[in-house]
Formats: C-alpha cells, sequence, structure tokens
C-alpha cells in the first residue's frame, strides 16, 4: 500500500511540474508576441523617432546585467534586441529611453544619477521605495522627471512595473510593465507621461 502511496504522490509531483512550466512557458511567448507587435508598430512609426540606437545582442544584455547584478526584464530586453539599445526621442517628443553599455544614456540606479535624493523615495499612495532599486529606463526629460523600474516588484511575467519620477522627489502614475508603458506610446504616440497626468498634476512644461 506504501509502494502505491508513494507511486500516486510522484505522479501527482510532475503533473504539477509539468503544469507549472506550461504556464511559465505560455508567460513568456505571451510577452514575446506583445512585444513584436509593438516593435513592428515603433519600426512602422520610424520616421517619428529621433536617433534610434542599433540592438544590441543578448550577449551585451547579459553584460549589462552582469554589471547590475539583476536580471532585466523580457520585455526591455526585447526592445533592445530588436528595436534598439535606445532612443533620444520616441515619437519626436522629449521622451528619451536608456540603452545598456552606451557612453551617454546608459540605464542606471537612480540614487546614483540624483545623489542628493534620500535612500527612500515616497509614492503618491503606492509606497515607499529604496532609490538604490529604482532603475532608471530613463535619464530626465525636459522637465527633470524620469521613468524608473521598480525592481522590487516582480510579477510572473518575470516584469517589473514601472513608476515616474517628477522633480518634486517623489514617484507618480505607476504601470504594470514596459509592455503597458510601450502600448501607450505606440497607441498615442506622444509622451507617455502626458497621457497619464490627464489633471496636470505635475505642472510639466
Amino acid at each position: 500500500m506504501k509502494k502505491y502511496k508513494l507511486i500516486y504522490l510522484a505522479t501527482l509531483i510532475l503533473i504539477i511540474l509539468v503544469l507549472f512550466r506550461e504556464k511559465n512557458t505560455k508567460y513568456k511567448l505571451n510577452t514575446v508576441d506583445k512585444m513584436n507587435s509593438l516593435i513592428s508598430i515603433l519600426k512602422s512609426d520610424l520616421i517619428l523617432h529621433k536617433n534610434v540606437e542599433s540592438p544590441i545582442s543578448d550577449k551585451g544584455t547579459s553584460i549589462a546585467e552582469n554589471a547590475l547584478g539583476i536580471k532585466l526584464p523580457p520585455s526591455y530586453k526585447h526592445f533592445l534586441n530588436e528595436f534598439g539599445n535606445g532612443v533620444d526621442w520616441l515619437y519626436h517628443v522629449d521622451q528619451p529611453l536608456n540603452g545598456v553599455n552606451k557612453e551617454y544614456g546608459n540605464i542606471h540606479w537612480l540614487g546614483e544619477y540624483r545623489k542628493y535624493l534620500g535612500d527612500k523615495i515616497e509614492s503618491d499612495g503606492f509606497g515607499t521605495f529604496e532609490t538604490g532599486k529604482l532603475l532608471c529606463v530613463m535619464s530626465e526629460n525636459s522637465n527633470g522627471g524620469a521613468w524608473v523600474f521598480i525592481t522590487t516588484e516582480t510579477n510572473n511575467d518575470e516584469e517589473w512595473p514601472l513608476a515616474f519620477y517628477n522633480n518634486d522627489n517623489k514617484l507618480y502614475y505607476k504601470v504594470s510593465s514596459f509592455i503597458e508603458w510601450l502600448e501607450i506610446a505606440t497607441t498615442y504616440k506622444e509622451e507617455v507621461i502626458r497621457q497619464l497626468d490627464v489633471e496636470y498634476r505635475l505642472g510639466l512644461g
């Protein structure tokens, strides 16, 4: 009887592992499909962007990950590999996106870039965060603001949410992932923050 119980338990564990693997595979496929669709839109709008860097290889992103001591979100890596290693003006507005392994516009920690900030930063109602754990996908725009990855919050897709750092030293307008951010950018073809700040709370110029 004990033997049959062990066989049953082993079979159950195997089924759970297979289902878990399939679920993770579906998440990854969904990310790739969504990003391919968004990058297709970005490329069709190429005339609307300014100074798109050449794509970077997987090896290039791996070097950056080792230097930072983290694993970058699959969607952002896909953007770097398939569209470009950063762009100065996305949709011809002041919306630069950082790449990796570059002399200028390199992805970096918020606390390193803005040394005047303390160890912690408040948000507009969604928590307090360590500045050394916020990764700048944008260094700054003309208003002094920047989009940052919240690296302490990873979802099932291995994606990080983003929030907008405003020049009042506070985070606003959290979005679920880089995919959601790009969906807004490609839909409205302008600055993402202006689509979210519809009540002009941030006093953007």
